[in-house]
């Protein structure tokens, strides 16, 4: 790769480091050494240490003392189950906590994100990949954006920071496209009429749905059944109305 322009340099470097991260060329429990990576775009170590800093920040990279930086292995089971339970607690309940009017702004806006998943094709590069992880990102961020909360806002974003979940993508494409894109639809499609509840549960399902699919495409073995709420309202809820937490299987409360 030729010399990086002197324009943003922290910023170039964090791009070009997390897109190896993504492309697998820093595989999985490696290191990145701030001097080779210096030396490699033709920077100084600064820029490269305050990018890696906050890919470590972002939960891409790993610091250890003495060690320096490394890449995290792929996800785990548990990793799987984490970050879906944190997506359900932050994601789900959010739409439950709209407290007031639901902006149709923001559902139009996030219905043409997922028209766009839906008609566009997706590759197995990581150019492809990433596209399509942007665009499911911004569409759940439309979601959280009605919340009106700036905090689970932040959070939401955190959760879309980890590549490793994405790289399960690279070679094989997108294969399940169709299926999210459907589910995105029955979201919103409860959200215009009111149903917040209706709305939350079937995201939850998405969550759950999604997160089994990529597992086992990693040939990770688990199940995430024991997250979904153990019935679904279909009752409209009105603006302001107190929201109901997901119900606990008897299974959780052992």
């Amino acid at each position: 790769m030729s010399a990086l322009v002197k324009v943003s340099l922290v910023a170039q470097v964090y791009e070009d480091v997390r897109d190896r991260i993504v492309s697998g060329a820093h595989a999985c429990g490696t290191g990145v050494s701030i001097a080779e990576t210096a030396k490699r775009l033709g920077v100084s170590a600064t820029p490269v240490r305050e990018a890696l800093a906050r890919l470590a920040a972002e939960g891409l990279l790993q610091f250890q003392e003495n060690l320096g930086y490394r890449v995290p292995e792929l996800p785990t089971a548990k990793d799987y189950t984490d970050w879906a339970v944190a997506r359900i607690v932050v994601e789900s309940n959010a739409l439950r906590f709209i407290l007031g009017p639901i902006d149709a702004r923001l559902l139009d806006e996030a219905e043409a994100i997922n028209r766009e998943i839906r008609t566009s094709r997706f590759g197995g590069g990581v150019g492809d990949v990433r596209r399509f992880s942007a665009l499911n990102q911004a569409f759940h961020s439309r979601l959280i954006s009605l919340a009106r909360n700036a905090m689970l806002s932040a959070l939401h974003a955190r959760l879309y920071a980890l590549p490793q979940f994405a790289r399960i993508f690279l070679g094989r494409g997108i294969p399940n496209k169709s299926l999210v894109a459907d589910k995105h639809d029955a979201i919103l499609k409860r959200l215009r009429r009111g149903d917040r509840a209706g709305a939350a549960a079937v995201l939850c399902d998405h969550i759950v749905d999604s997160l089994e699919r990529d597992a086992d495409t990693a040939d990770v073995s688990l199940s995430l059944r024991r997250l979904t709420p153990v019935r679904r309202s279909t009752n409209r809820e009105k603006p302001g109305t107190n929201p109901r937490p997901l119900r606990q299987t008897r299974k959780e409360h052992r």
